[in-house]
This record gives C-alpha cells, structure tokens and sequence, in this order.
C-alpha cells in the first residue's frame, strides 16, 4: 500500500504540527462572559487515583472522553477513543468482540492483557492469558456511560495485576435523585464497500424517592451491516458483507442514598453479540507479505458466533469524619462461543497427522470466564494542602475468576478428530494496598504506595484424542508480587503543576500448558510473572488568561521476563522471553479555546520500544528489533467550531484527523550477537503508516438534536492489526482493516 499523502504528502509535516501544539488531555470548555472573547478552560474532574482530584492536580497521564460528544460524529466504538488518544494503541477488529490495548512501550502479543478496564470500580474481563484477557476486552460505548478516562502508564498499587501499561475506566453518571430526564436517539449510516448501518439508544433517568432514591436505564441496539466479501474457494463459498454484527444490550443503576452518611448503588449489565463472520483478510508470501485476494476479501469460512456478557455490582459508602469507607462487591460472566470451519489455517495440520485428504476442517471454540471481586478501602478527606497534613487511601481485595477454554478440531471427510480439549483454569488474588500522601509545604508532596498481592494460579487439561496435547491433572502455582508507586508534585504557580513519578507493575504468573514434541513437553511448567519499572516526569497548567491547557511527559520502562509465546506444530503455549525490554517516549496535547466559538485539542505521542538482546527461548528475534505493535509515532487533532444556522438552530462543526505510524506485527529474525541465525516464530509483516479524517455537523434546536458525518472521510485502507504465524510447514498470515468510509446521520431528543 502507499503511504499517505493526506495534508502535505507526509507524517512529519504533521507530526511536526502537532508537536509545536502539544499540551494536556481533553478538558471541557466554558463558556465565555462577552461574545467572541478567550474561553477559560473548565477545570476536569477525574478519579484515577481512586479519589477525586482536578485533572491539574493528578501525577498522572490522564486522557478523558466524553461519549456522546464522540457519538454526534459516529465515533461509538472503543477503537475510536483510543485512535484519539496518542500514546495508546487499538490492535484487532477480526470480530466486534476482538479489542486488544497496549499502552506507550508495553506491547501485548500474548493472551494476557497489559491494560486494566474497569467500570467504575468493578475489574472487566480476565487477567489471565487462558481466557484470552487480552484481546477480549469489553467495549461498552453505547452503555451510557458519562466519561472514559485512559490513565497511561503502571497502576499496579492501586489497580493490581495486568494493568502495567495503564488502564481504561469507564465512569457510569449516578442516577437524579430530584430530576426526571430521558431520551431517544437513532444512528443511520452507509459503510463504503459494504452495507448500512443503524444504532438505536434510549436513556431513563428517575427519581423514585426525592433526595433519596434515583433509577437511571440506558439501552442500546446496534446493526452493523459489514464490508468484508467471501471469496467463492473458502469452505463456505462466496458470500457478502460477511463481517456485519448485531449488539444489544443495556446497563441499569440505582443509587440510594439511606443517609445523609451512608450511600450506596446497584449495577447490573447485560450485552449481547451475534456475527457469522470475520474481517480477516488473507496475506501471501513469507516474508515479504502482500495481499491475497482482493483488498476486502476473505477466505475465512461462515462461522456462528456468540458473545454475552453480564454484570453485577454493588457499591456502599459510608462517610466517616475523617474518612469515607468504601465497599465494592461485583460478579461477572463472559461466554463466547465460535463454530467455523478453518480449514485455511489448520488444514494442513490436521492432513498433517492423519495422512488424508482434508477438505473441512471444522471448528468449535468456547472461552467463558467467571469472576467475583469484593474490594473494601477506607479514603481520607480530602487535605487542605497546609504543610504536614496527609492524604491516604488503604485497602484490601480479593478477585477470584474462574475460566474454560474448549476447543475441538476436526477432518472431513474422514472425520479425523485431532483436538478435542478442555482447559479450564482459575486465578485468585488477595492483595492489601495503601497509598499515603504527605504535603511538605502547600506547594509540594510526595506520595508513596504499595501493594502486596498472592496470587494462586491453576490450570488442567482434558483432551480425547491427545495427538497435539496429552491430559494433564490441575497443576498449581503461587506467587507473591509487591508493587510500588513513588511520586513528587510541585505547583509552583496556581497555573503550573510538575510531577515525577516512579512505578512498577506485573503480570501474574501461570500454570503452563504443556506443548509435546518428540514425546516431550516443549513448554516451561510454569510462566513466571513478569514486571516492570517506569520513570515519568510531566507537567500539566494552562497559560494565556485560561485559554490553553497543557498536558506533557516524558517516560522511561524497563521490563524484564515479558511473558510470551511458545510455538510447536502449529500450536501455541505460553512462556517467557530470554530478553528484558527498554521503552522510552513522550506524549503531549494542547487544548485551545481562544474564543466562546472555536476550540482545537491537538495531541503527539512518540514510542521506542525494543529488545535488549537476542531472543531465542520463545518467538525469535535479535537484540533491537521492535516490539509488535508499538508505532513511533501517533498523533490526533479535532477542532469545532459553533455558530447560528438561522435564528433558532445552534450548529456546530467539528473535524478531527487520528494519525497512526507504521507498526510491526512480528519480528525479522537475522544473525544474532554470537553470529547464530535466529529464525523468527513470530513473522513480521509492517501495518503501514495511515491518517484517518472525520467531519461532522452537528445542529440543536430545543430538544431536538442531529448531526451529519463522514468517519474516514477519505476512505483510507489500513490495516488495525494482524499476524503471521506459523503453521505445519507453512505460514498463516491475515490481516485486519480498518472500517471504510462511513456516512451517517444522527437524531436525538430528549424529553
């Protein structure tokens, strides 16, 4: 594919750009006393320190969104934000229940997230690499939520295991206890080389008791029609649109207020997803790869797919003087469920091993997990910032999630039977933190925290015809993981606030799968866990009377025993890499309002993440190449701009470009440090470099609401990830594309 040409003919003139406009997150933007005049930036509240502070105020990279800002110019899903948010990338997108996100450095190429999503503060998904924590991870955009907030860099204190690169914390609004309030909006859209969307949500907010009691309902329905074609020699034959997806669902909150003390809320979420296809697009070669078919043609075969996902959780406040005591009990279950036929990519394996013709090769996948987490902390008021006065949060938790992983693979016509395994597998985790911060003078603290967390882990195996795996009883491991947090913030001006921070954050280890080669296990026992080091040092203020705020830092990460994968006849296993990581980077953004009508966010992130030395235990690579998926260099600018369209209709314009460097899906392999050949098990293929542009006009009279957009209003075709791996005597390597030119329009109204 050629590289963009879009503003300029080239990357550096926009980076460029970018960078001479870098500054803070995305704060909301008041309004200005006389017509025309400088704006003052709103100061943003967040909580990702697991109190509330100004965003100003937070030693931390934080980024937050505004859902239904985002929805008026079609950006609903989860890829979306992070597309906006430099510094954090969105891999995948082969299904609508496929999201992967790594953070700055901190690649994720295993099946164990690096990134924590929370709901509030309910824990989302598994940690655990045999539940597919990583690339399951939940999108839940349409759910009402009132705010996303991606905080970059380790939180393993406060947020435990598998959040080394950062988290992202959907923020649910609290139900109106004085005020009722709902609404009705609908989505309609035409994809491009494909179909018509559409989206439908509605929103219920109650009071059922005043000053006491609230209801708040959001619903939603989606239908996503799809551009990926069926080319006629896959197993299903010829189809269209086979990618399209329908999802339902809705999340329902009650607040309840017994006291003037003592609070306290009821969630519950259920979402659904059904599809019957994939975007994958074939690759050939190896390596270099180019496309096979055409540019939206698959040869995956029709498969049914399911994916629900229910939640409930329950939050009691009770507010001390001193303090307020927080509770929070949830359960969660996740099951997806996938029936198709890849015969493109284990065919030859299968033919492989029973020496016959395979012309189907059909497969059943089930990844489900349950998970309980109960988390008690007690949260000190808030200081008045007088030197010696102290801040502190101290808490206890405990998760424990248990998984299953079937999967059963077979021949036709022979109805050769090569897997049929159940995997099933638990992790539990009983950890205390503390996080205290202490004000030396008015203007500078420090903070310290820490976490000490045991972690239990186990897995077993059933397999029937154990060809590829033999039955293994349930193996356990234990480990004990102490993380830390160490910050100092400086105000030296009301407008001005410094802070460094260092930090760890781990992975918890694993019972292994075994890999039988030769009639031996390839695979370790026991993936250990692996941890990292992080050294920031940022600045946050505003300047010109309020009108810009700035949001910069720059970070450095060690990362020893990254846990990985393992390759053996095709089939994969976990494991850990013989080489440490160093990543080093800086990110910035620059929100400017010089007027009551005009408002640009301009954003810039740059990465290096590499090997220390040659890797040769797990995927093969030589000392330097990069790590899969980590860009150099990402940036993002939106703009609005408000006017009157006629007397009565407020308009607003906005348009946004998301730019995305080029990213490595692999490594290359070569001759390594002792002159050796190194062969890479990971193939690489570069997802080129691409710019995506988004417009939207969004108009408002009285309750009524609409917009008009294009997203990749350029129709750009780029790949959001893909792989190269191998198989028995041969290389698979697909990819996925980003969604095409989407024209839609939207319409709300609110009673």
């Amino acid at each position: 594919m050629p590289k963009s040409s879009f503003i300029g003919g080239g990357k550096w003139l926009m980076a460029g750009g970018a960078l001479a406009a870098c500054g803070a997150g995305l704060p909301a933007v008041t309004a200005a006393q006389d017509k025309g005049s400088a704006q003052q930036i709103e100061e943003v509240i967040v909580t990702a320190s697991r109190r509330s502070e100004t965003l100003q105020d937070t030693p931390l990279s934080v980024t937050t969104f505004d859902p239904g800002q985002l929805a008026v110019g079609g950006l609903t899903k989860l890829s979306d934000v992070l597309d906006y948010t430099p510094g954090v990338y969105f891999s995948g997108g082969s299904a609508p229940t496929h999201n992967t996100i790594s953070m700055r450095g901190v690649s994720t190429f295993t099946s164990a997230p690096t990134v924590g999503t929370y709901i509030d503060d309910i824990p989302l998904g598994s940690s655990s690499g045999k539940a597919d924590g990583a690339g399951l991870v939940l999108d839940a955009m349409k759910a009402g939520i009132e705010r996303v907030e991606i905080v970059k860099g380790p939180q393993g204190t406060l947020y435990g295991a598998s959040s080394m690169g950062g988290i992202v914390r959907y923020v649910t609004a609290d139900p109106s206890k004085e005020d009722f309030s709902a609404s009705i909006g609908t989505d309609m859209s035409v994809t491009d080389h494909g179909r018509s969307n559409q989206q439908y949500t509605g929103r219920l907010s109650v009071p059922l008791m005043k000053d006491r009691v609230g209801f708040t309902f959001s619903g939603y329905y989606e239908e996503i029609g799809g551009f990926i074609d069926r080319i006629p020699q896959s197993a299903s034959g010829a189809a269209r649109d086979v990618d399209g997806s329908e999802n339902y669902g809705g999340l329902a909150k009650l607040g309840v207020n017994f006291t003037d003390r003592f609070s306290g809320s009821l969630l519950a979420m259920h979402d659904k997803v059904t599809f019957n296809g994939r975007n994958i697009v074939a690759l050939d070669g190896g390596p270099p790869f180019v496309p096979a078919n055409g540019p939206y043609d698959t040869d995956t075969a029709h498969s049914d797919d399911e994916s629900t996902f229910d939640l409930v959780g329950a939050t009691l406040n009770y507010e001390f003087d001193f303090a307020n005591l927080i509770s929070s009990t949830s359960y969660q279950e996740r099951e997806v469920l996938s029936t198709t036929d890849l015969v493109a990519d284990f065919g030859p394996l299968v033919a492989l091993f029973c020496g016959c013709t395979v012309n189907n090769a059909p497969f059943t996948g089930s990844t489900t997990t349950d998970r309980f987490v109960q988390e008690v902390r007690l949260v000190s008021k808030a200081a008045d910032k007088a030197a010696g006065n102290m801040e502190w949060t101290v808490g206890a938790i405990y998760s424990k999630e248990k998984s299953g992983n079937g999967q059963r693979l077979a021949g036709l016509p022979s109805n050769f039977l090569l897997l049929d395994v159940n995997i099933p597998s638990t992790v539990e985790e009983t950890a205390a933190f503390a996080n205290f911060t202490y004000y030396l003078t008015p203007d500078f603290d420090l903070t310290v925290g820490a976490r000490i967390a045991d972690v239990k882990a186990s897995v077993e195996v059933v397999d029937g015809p154990q060809i590829l795996l033999n039955n293994v009883p349930p193996t356990k491991v234990s480990d004990t993981v102490d993380t830390y947090s160490f910050s100092a913030r400086y105000r030296p001006t009301d407008s001005l606030s410094l802070y460094g921070r260092i930090a760890s954050g781990y992975r918890p280890a694993s019972a292994n799968l075994p890999l039988i080669q030769n009639g031996q296990n390839a695979a370790p026992a026991i993936v250990k866990s692996d941890t990292l080091w992080s050294y920031e040092l940022g600045a946050k203020g505003y300047a010109a009377g309020g009108m810009l705020s700035y949001d910069v830092a720059a970070w450095y990460i060690k990362w020893k025993d990254l846990q990985s994968t393992i390759y053996v006849n095709g089939a994969q296993t976990g494991g850990n890499a013989s080489s440490n990581v160093t990543a080093y980077g800086f990110e910035g953004a620059l929100t400017m309002a010089p007027s009551d009508e005009f408002r640009v966010i301009a954003s810039l992130a740059y990465a290096d993440s590499t090997l220390d030395s040659d890797e040769t235990r797990s995927f093969g690579a030589v000392a330097g190449e990069n790590m899969p998926g980590i860009p150099a260099w990402t940036y993002a600018l939106r703009a609005s701009r408000d006017f009157k369209f006629g007397e009565k209709v407020d308009a607003t314009i906005n348009a946004g470009l998301r730019y995305m460097d080029d990213r490595d899906t692999g490594f290359e392999g070569g001759i390594g440090e002792n002159g050796q050949t190194i062969t890479p098990r990971i193939y690489n293929f570069v997802a080129e470099d691409h710019v995506v542009a988004d417009l939207s006009l969004a108009l408002t009279r009285g309750k009524l609401s609409g917009s008009l957009y294009a997203t990749n209003l350029f129709d750009k075709y780029a790949y959001s990830g893909g792989s190269a791996r191998p198989a028995a005597g041969f290389i698979r390597a697909t990819a996925n594309v980003i969604q095409p030119r989407t024209v839609g329009f939207t319409l709300n109204y609110k009673f």
